[in-house]
């Protein structure tokens, strides 16, 4: 074996050492300038280990935030994109229900103006017009129902308008479909040709059919007037506000129509003898001689329907036939007995000096079944004005004497120159005799259906407008039917729309009131410190008479003093819930007649008048609380109907709060 040499070692240790040592300081100073990433990696000691992870660690964290705060920026865009893009999507949509919603109102003007003349209805034009409705509504639905729109109703602010829209969209679509065609068929086919009475009968037959259609039709409104209603209007701006109120405004007026339709269908046919033959007392009203619901009942006829034929059974007058009950026929209220005394339940011609029509044909067909024992199933009034109103529709009518009777005449002949041709000393029995014969010859002619139907029908939705048709009925289903309408003749019992009735009552056995010639002005007064409204109620009276040549029995049987002079007691009834402050009479503070009827404070003030002479009676009334000073008040006027229509003015009232001075 070789043994190493000496220098072999001392070389091998030395470098040995120098390794352990380091390289010098040129050395290392050399090797550090000329090749840091070398000196680093053959001298990993320099540098801690340390500190090298921390380096790491935050350029980690910088690239992650850098990295979120990117992601974040594109959230934020795309956020924004979609709100922009959201928001223009709903104003498109927005719109578009707007403008179909436009076509769709236009459609509905077309279609009313189509059916004003239901005798020449246009079936391919209407239906036409009902397609045009229908496509322009449901475009207008499926603007507001898509999911984007809907999605947006649910904001603030703009929500309960996007909301408010889709509701009126909604509901227009509704009847667009479920009502409008029916209402057309409908209109088709219940022709007042069809419904006028023919050769002394109604053919029931149409209506029975019609009857559910219309049923339909009105919940399908009144669902819809519900519906309306239920917006919250103070969340809205005011175009979409203004056009929630223009719906509920059409939607009010179409509810009349239908609510009319519906409960003419519901009560004409078993009130006309569909289910059992019906006995009717028809009493004629004396407009000459004024009492509250119009005049005295100075004529009746009994008739009998039996499948909607009406035949004749029996006539009369209530004075001379029917007499004087004593003791009185039936026990008044106190509040009746104050206000009439007892002569509503002793004198047939008395009976109707309360305004309440109900009352007052309860009372004669009470003493009609006490004098004949013939029982009614209830009583229809009319008067000679209305008559006037049917003969436009039939044509001259004889009425035997030599007497035509026209639209023109028929007024003046049974109110006035009856009274004078029959004035020769031959007794009221020749009288009454041609008053009830031109009476029933006027009716035989509406009956009969040779004249036009149309003006027949638009007579009697005018005569009953008027408060010239009236009709009670025992059956109680029946009668609160009736109750809603303005054949019942009787006064409102609600505080929403405020109604305020004016009375005439005779206040001698004259027919004077044949000359009379009214008006009466509504004017709003301050508002009251607990919070109702002041209001003035002016009623003016004028009596037309002549001074000389007016039979006695016009003048009045033994009538104390001038026999010209017209004496009649005009009453007012409040409001339901207001009250009577003051009268004067031509400037004059007057006395009054204070009373009670139901619900109503009554105040009654005595007028003469000599022949050519005014008066001027200003009932000072307050009127219902209202706490919203910004609502609009509309009172409603009943009146006795009077030979001369009343001319009348009310003024739109405003609430009152309760803070006012």
């Amino acid at each position: 074996m070789t043994e190493p040499r000496p220098e072999e070692n001392a070389g091998s240790d030395d470098a040995g050492a120098e390794q352990l040592a380091g390289p010098p300081a040129a050395a290392k100073g050399v090797a550090s300038a000329s090749s840091p990433e070398r000196a680093n990696s053959e001298h990993p000691a320099t540098v801690p280990a340390e500190d090298s992870t921390d380096q790491v660690t935050e350029s980690a964290d910088v690239v992650r935030t850098r990295r979120g705060r990117q992601i974040g920026a594109w959230v934020m865009l795309v956020a924004g994109i979609l709100i922009l893009g959201g928001t223009a999507w709903v104003g498109w949509r927005t719109y578009q229900a707007y403008s179909h919603l436009k076509n769709a109102s236009a459609a509905v003007s077309q279609l009313q103006d189509q059916l004003k003349d239901v005798s020449a209805i246009d079936s391919a034009a209407t239906a036409a017009t009902v397609a045009h409705l229908q496509s322009e509504s449901a475009d207008a639905r499926a603007a507001v129902d898509d999911p984007v729109y809907r999605a947006a109703t649910v904001l603030p602010w703009l929500g309960p308008n996007l909301d408010a829209i889709r509701e009126v969209t909604v509901t227009v679509d509704g009847l667009s479909t479920d009502v409008m065609p029916s209402l057309v068929d409908l209109a088709g086919t219940l022709r007042p040709s069809e419904l006028a009475p023919k050769n002394g009968a109604v053919d029931l037959a149409p209506i029975e059919q019609a009857s559910a259609a219309l049923q339909h039709a009105d919940a399908a409104v009144t669902e819809s007037r519900e519906r309306i209603a239920g917006i919250d209007r103070s969340a809205l701006v005011a175009p979409i506000g203004d056009a929630v109120d223009s719906l509920s405004a059409k939607l009010d007026a179409a509810s009349s129509v239908t609510g009319t339709g519906a409960r003419a269908a519901r009560l004409l046919p078993p009130m006309l003898g569909s289910e059992s033959p019906r006995t009717y007392l028809v009493v004629f009203q004396n407009l000459a001689e004024p009492r509250a619901t119009g005049g005295i009942f100075g004529s009746y006829a009994l008739i009998t329907v039996d499948q909607g034929k009406v035949t004749g059974v029996d006539n009369g007058t209530p004075i001379r036939t029917l007499g004087i009950f004593d003791p009185p026929i039936a026990q008044l209220t106190p509040d009746q007995v104050a206000m009439y005394t007892q002569r509503p339940a002793i004198y047939p011609a008395d009976v109707n000096l309360t305004p309440d029509f109900p009352t007052a044909a309860a009372m004669i067909a009470k003493m009609y079944t006490a004098r004949t024992g013939t029982s009614v199933d209830g009583v229809i009034a009319i008067d000679p004005v209305a008559l006037s109103y049917l003969l436009e529709g039939t044509g001259p009518v004889d009425a035997g004497d030599g007497v035509v009777l026209t639209p023109d005449t028929v007024v003046p002949v049974l109110l006035s120159t009856a009274y004078q041709t029959f004035d020769d000393g031959s007794g009221n029995a020749s009288r009454d005799a041609f008053l009830a014969r031109a009476a029933g010859a006027a009716f035989g002619a509406v009956m009969s259906g040779d004249g036009d139907a149309g003006k027949i029908m638009n007579g009697l939705e005018r005569a009953a407008g008027e408060r010239r048709l009236l009709v009670w009925t025992t059956e109680q289903a029946e009668q609160s039917d009736l109750a809603a309408t303005e054949l019942a003749g009787q006064l409102s019992t609600g505080t929403a729309a405020p109604s305020i009735g004016v009375f005439l009552n005779d206040g001698r056995a004259d027919k004077l009131g044949y000359y009379l010639d009214n008006q009466v002005d509504v004017s709003a007064g301050n508002c009251r410190s607990d919070g109702t409204r002041e209001i003035q109620v002016r009623v003016t009276l004028s009596n037309a008479a002549p001074s000389e040549g007016l039979p006695s029995y016009v003048t009045g049987l033994n009538s104390p003093g001038d026999p010209y002079v017209l004496q009649t007691n005009v009453s007012l009834f409040a409001p339901v819930s207001g009250s009577l402050l003051s009268v004067t009479k031509d400037g004059q503070v007057k006395g009054i007649a204070r009373g009670q009827e139901g619900t109503r404070e009554v105040g009654s003030v005595g007028v003469k008048l000599e022949p050519g002479q005014s008066t001027e009676v200003v009932f000072r009334l307050a009127m219902p609380e209202s706490v919203d000073e910004n609502v609009n008040i509309t009172p409603t006027l009943a009146l006795t109907p009077g030979v001369n229509p009343w001319r009348t003015s009310i003024e739109h009232l405003e609430g009152c709060s309760l803070s006012a001075e």
